[in-house]
């Protein structure tokens, strides 16, 4: 069974919910592959678990933009300059 790799146990529902707690797992993620502990197999599982993390906060970062973009008269993301109300 080719497609039934260990490493393939991410599913939607073990993802953190907000982008800060995506961000915060990401980054033990990544400290753990830096110190290197483990061997081969747990350190694919960790780059498999990063790869699903960083796909998951590219997500959650796109709708908070398509939230701002609603909420924006125009429909832009342009930052608005408040130095030019004084």
């Amino acid at each position: 069974m080719a497609g039934k790799r260990k490493g393939h146990r991410v599913s939607d529902a073990t993802l953190p919910e907000t982008f800060d707690e995506t961000m915060r797992e990401l980054r033990t993620v990544a400290e753990a592959l830096e110190a290197g502990d483990g061997g081969l197999e747990d350190a694919v599982v960790l780059f498999e678990r990063g790869v699903a993390l960083q796909r998951h906060a590219d997500t959650q970062l796109k709708a908070a933009r398509l939230r701002v973009e609603e909420l924006l008269p125009d429909g832009t993301t342009a930052t608005l300059d408040l130095d030019e109300e004084d």
